[in-house]
């Protein structure tokens, strides 16, 4: 059934695969980006694609461009980087572009608000992360998420609105930023560079991006569809969780990698162990994942080997 989506931050990691994935699904997404010109490019022409460029700040003139839509992702926000994290005043300024627009998706008449959370969230915790874990968030950034989710539980429910909270973990994809983990130690591993790393002992989670467009797909129709469904948060990860360790010597067999892999050389100040539970996402949507991390860093492999050549 072909329904008419928002999305913000359309032209973000995440943003850019829902995106895409929506449209050639047959639905119409109003994509609401900072500029025409660069969503163009990264997002192509689509017959049921609408560009709306708008800063964070412009939000609160959303409904007067766009008349109606069913289900409004808000994935814009400041300060995601590591600098950006810890700047209080930046993540405040994300609460209320946020709670903007919700109460946009409100006007519009949507049925559904979706909202990106993260596992920042939970703040450091060592053992397995339900969705009723209790939330202790030592960043800026995942006490702005936390915040956001709070308010939207509350107008879900003054405005019979439908409201469902991400909590993402790690996500990664061939096209991922350069400096994530993934993405650099690949790459350092095929030029035969040293590594400098944590000493990487504690769990971790990866996600590939299209299954993670997935699973916020099925959930959004699982929201829609079913009656008693009011607001929920839901972990978006995969069942693949390790010590970080062993991902990064997978990683480090498959590039047959002479590298240097320096542990313990990068220092820590707050460690952050990933292992998160999705039993709750399974049972709304039956679906996880479709691809394994190993064949996934092969794509990386490959793609990274054919641009050396090029």
């Amino acid at each position: 059934m072909t329904q008419t989506y928002i999305v913000t931050g359309a032209t973000s990691f995440i943003g850019k695969h829902l995106t895409c994935d929506l449209l050639e699904k047959g639905n119409i997404v109003y994509a609401v980006c900072r500029s025409k010109t660069k969503a163009r490019e990264k997002l192509g022409e689509h017959a049921g694609l609408t560009l709306i460029e708008a800063q964070l700040e412009d939000y609160d003139r959303l409904a007067s461009l766009i008349v109606k839509a069913d289900v409004f992702i808000h994935l814009a926000w400041e300060g995601t980087g590591h600098g950006g994290r810890d700047m209080k005043e930046v993540q405040q300024s994300n609460i209320r572009y946020s709670e903007e627009a919700m109460r946009q998706a409100h006007q519009m008449g949507c049925r559904l608000f979706v909202e990106a959370g993260s596992q920042a969230e939970y703040g450091t915790c060592l053992e397995t992360i339900t969705e009723e874990t209790p939330c202790n968030p030592f960043s800026e950034y995942g006490k702005a998420k936390l915040s956001v989710c709070r308010h939207g539980f509350e107008q879900s429910q003054q405005w019979d609105m439908k409201y469902l909270h991400l909590r993402i973990f790690s996500l990664f994809g061939e096209d991922d930023h350069p400096w994530t983990l993934v993405m650099s130690a690949i790459d350092r591993m095929l030029k035969n560079e040293a590594i400098a790393l944590s000493s990487c002992t504690q769990n971790w989670n990866f996600l590939y991006i299209a299954d993670a467009v997935k699973q916020i797909e099925l959930l959004c129709q699982y929201a829609l569809q079913e009656p008693t469904f009011r607001h929920e948060v839901f972990n978006i990860a995969s069942d693949d969780t390790r010590q970080l360790r062993d991902f990064v010597e997978s990683m480090y067999r498959l590039t047959g990698s002479k590298s240097q892999l320096q542990y313990g050389a990068a220092s820590q100040q707050n460690i952050v162990s990933l292992q998160p539970d999705i039993s709750k996402l399974q049972r709304a949507i039956h679906f996880v994942s479709s691809i394994t991390f190993e064949e996934v860093v092969k794509i990386i492999i490959e793609n990274n080997q054919q641009m050396t050549k090029e």
